[in-house]
């Protein structure tokens, strides 16, 4: 057990933390849509419209909450946001309109984005360099080992399919996310950053070298729903593979993720060492995509077999990408408006994962084959691209440091 254990310091709470709190994601992952649905009486359409909505109010909410994570340290105000998470899930159990969903909706939304800010600032300030990637890289294996639990446990309200079931879920989360949030106290203070100077009060939106990798990351974290979205549909009209290959590829996605993530973020020690990383991501992003494509023009046995390689390449290069995306959210900002930048990092993040499923339904499921092609070259070019950019941010940070120090 010691081995699986991170070592003796802030990284445990932590760690302990994000299991408790990622089962209850994954409860509410299995069961949400299907309470809202059939027990609520809302339609598809208005659960769909009133998430995409309150994902637009949730990109103006990050960068502000984790300024005031730099301003009044980052623990204290994390314990609070994700208190009120829990309090607002609940709500959800008195919604009977639509307009009730919405705006419990963008409430929610809005204070989650600002959490997922604030909690990657008190990353930052409780580990330091390479640290930082390791400890990214472990909570994100067992996020993945959470999610996967919570899960498990939400098929049981799945089975019984009532109204009581589905709510117990909700109340489960809530009481696993609190429990969560006061662990988190066992974490040490950290103290608040003062703001420097006379200088401008929202740097992290003036950083233009940030701002282009942070936009770099978001280009190339599309391919995160390729297997939520389109692969079931891919597999299912375009390929003779049995409908079950589909939950195949999320196990390999999943096992591979859980067992190596951490294990891959070794050797990415600096912004280097990331960008190139990243690009090797790319390529073999793109290398899956055509293994994807090649999968509708095989029987059924070839077919499984080149979805199942597929995802296999795809994972490593997700592997890669992540590590070398925590080490440049990281590495790439000042450590006086950590807070702040993560902010933008995690808010770039937000937007591709809003415009992940637009892109997937126009390419790989509006044009077929070429549209997978046209979606490899782009993650292979933006991983070339990430070379230089990442080069010329790094070098204006070095520049801004040097002329902060005379």
């Amino acid at each position: 057990m010691r081995t699986l254990l991170p070592d003796p310091g802030p990284l445990r709470p932590l760690a302990l933390a994000t299991v408790l709190s990622r089962i209850g994601n994954g409860l509410l992952m299995t069961v949400s849509v299907l309470y809202f649905t059939r027990i609520v009486g809302l339609s598809i359409a208005q659960v769909g419209l009133g998430l995409t909505v309150a994902g637009l109010f949730g990109l103006v909410s990050a960068v502000p909450l984790g300024h005031l994570a730099d301003r009044r340290g980052p623990r204290g105000l994390f314990v609070v946001l994700s208190l009120a998470v829990c309090a607002l899930s609940l709500t959800y159990l008195f919604v009977h309109t639509f307009w009730q969903f919405l705006v419990v909706s963008i409430v929610l939304t809005m204070i989650d984005r600002g959490a997922g800010a604030v909690r990657a600032a008190l990353i930052a300030a409780v580990t330091t360099g390479a640290g930082r990637v390791a400890a990214r890289a472990y909570l994100r294996a067992i996020t993945n080992i959470g999610i996967m639990a919570g899960a498990g446990i939400g098929a049981f309200a799945l089975h019984f399919d009532t109204g009581t079931a589905y709510r117990l879920m909700f109340v489960l989360d809530a009481v696993l996310s609190s429990v969560a949030a006061f662990v988190v106290l066992a974490i040490p203070r950290v103290a608040p950053q003062p703001h420097e100077g006379g200088g401008p009060v929202w740097v992290a939106l003036r950083d233009r070298g940030y701002l282009a990798v942070a936009a770099l990351n978001a280009g190339m974290s599309i391919h995160y729903a390729v297997l939520d979205v389109a692969i079931p549909l891919w597999v299912v009209d375009h390929t003779d593979a049995p409908r079950w290959t589909v939950a195949l590829l999320l196990i390999i996605n999943t096992v591979v993720v859980a067992l190596f993530q951490v294990r891959s973020s070794r050797g990415i020690a600096d912004p280097t060492t990331a960008a190139r990383a990243t690009r090797t991501a790319g390529l073999l992003l793109m290398a899956s995509m055509v293994l994807f494509a090649g999968a509708t023009w095989g029987n059924a046995v070839l077919a499984v077999g080149l979805l199942a390689v597929g995802a296999l390449v795809q994972v490593i290069g997700e592997l890669l990408q992540s590590s070398g995306s925590f080490l440049l959210g990281f590495d790439l900002a000042p450590d006086h408006a950590q807070g702040q930048y993560q902010g933008v990092w995690n808010t770039s993040m937000s937007i591709s994962t809003m415009v992940a499923p637009t892109v997937l339904a126009l390419l790989p499921l509006g044009l077929g084959v070429p549209g997978w092609i046209i979606l490899g070259a782009w993650f292979a070019l933006v991983g070339v691209l990430f070379v230089p950019v990442v080069r010329w941010a790094a070098t204006r940070r070095e520049s801004r440091q040097l002329v902060g120090s005379r």
